[in-house]
């Protein structure tokens, strides 16, 4: 990336729309065997979910800016995770439902930073979510969504689409429920199992040409984690790289990678220096435990100075 040709937006506008949720990290030594009693070494609480910390990752590089638009359930772990919230630099607006909050458990292996999630849902978008996405959209430079709701994400493409705001999508895993609305979405991310999954025994690059095909994105990403990732638009198949750290948490790499890259893409960045910046921001979450890791303005502004 060649940072004397990346003229950042000061304040874009991105409003994020999906699943916010409340992590409680849990380091061991390594990953449990079955009926065996494990002490933690460590442990904290933070604002999880692809919407969640995406959120926080675009609102922090940017310094505001950022609208959280999010289900959540009642009780403590609502409690929790507006509290959590309070602290970022966001507006959040939450829809309550009278239901148990969604959370997760996350055990993180000490000895390779891997991590297993055991999780709840949070509650289905009810009518007051899907009435105020045309306002939550409304003068933004980018939308940040993820299929966990099918209902939710269709709806919140079709404003964007009627509102001629750019979307980034965070697939997640493959789920067939997200073919009827990913067509047409400028900026389609995917982890690689996504296209595994897609395209049994395909190589990487013809599944995402048939993804490309399919669907019709102005960029498809298709990530690899510490191996950085490809991407391909009309110009043809690029690779973006990885920044190495030393790994101590990979919980919400992926998130912080699409939220970083929402916001690049809202400031008006290139798409090379755009995965560039949301590979970095996602290796500086790994190499810190919990949220602490996600950059803000002032680190971000250090890199670009860097890449000179």
């Amino acid at each position: 990336m060649d940072s004397q040709q990346v003229r950042l937006k000061e304040t874009p506008k991105v409003a994020v729309v999906g699943m916010a949720t409340i992590d409680y990290l849990y380091v061991l030594d390594s990953h449990p065997a079955e009926d065996s009693e494990n002490p933690v070494r460590r442990h904290t609480v933070v604002v999880g979910g692809p919407a969640g910390r995406g959120s926080i990752t675009a609102a922090r590089l940017g310094g505001g800016g950022v609208g959280l638009y999010a289900m959540c359930g009642s009780g403590i772990h609502a409690e929790v995770l507006r509290r959590e919230l309070t602290s970022e630099p966001l507006e959040v607006v939450l829809f309550e439902r009278a239901a148990e909050s969604q959370h997760s458990a996350v055990v993180i292996a000490a000895d390779h930073g891997t991590r297993t999630t055991i999780w709840t849902p949070q509650p289905g978008a009810d009518p007051a979510l899907l009435d105020a996405l045309d306002e939550a959209f409304t003068g933004v430079d980018a939308a940040l969504l993820d299929c966990t709701d099918p209902e939710l994400s269709k709806a919140a493409i079709e404003s964007c689409r009627t509102l001629r705001v750019p979307i980034v999508i965070d697939t997640g895993g493959y789920k067939e429920s997200s073919e009827e609305f990913l067509r047409g979405v400028d900026y389609i991310v995917a982890p690689e199992k996504f296209f595994i999954s897609r395209h049994p025994g395909e190589p990487l690059d013809r599944s995402m040409s048939r993804v490309f095909a399919d669907f019709g994105p102005k960029v498809l990403v298709a990530t690899q984690g510490k191996r950085g990732g490809s991407y391909l638009d009309a110009t043809g198949e690029h690779r973006y790289r990885a920044f190495e750290v030393a790994v101590e948490d990979t919980c919400g790499a992926g998130d912080t990678f699409h939220g970083a890259l929402a916001w690049a893409i809202a400031a008006g960045a290139p798409v090379d220096a755009a995965l560039d910046i949301a590979s970095w921001a996602a290796a500086r979450k790994c190499a810190t435990f919990g949220n602490a890791g996600i950059p803000d303005r002032v680190a971000l502004k250090q890199f670009l100075a860097e890449q000179r």
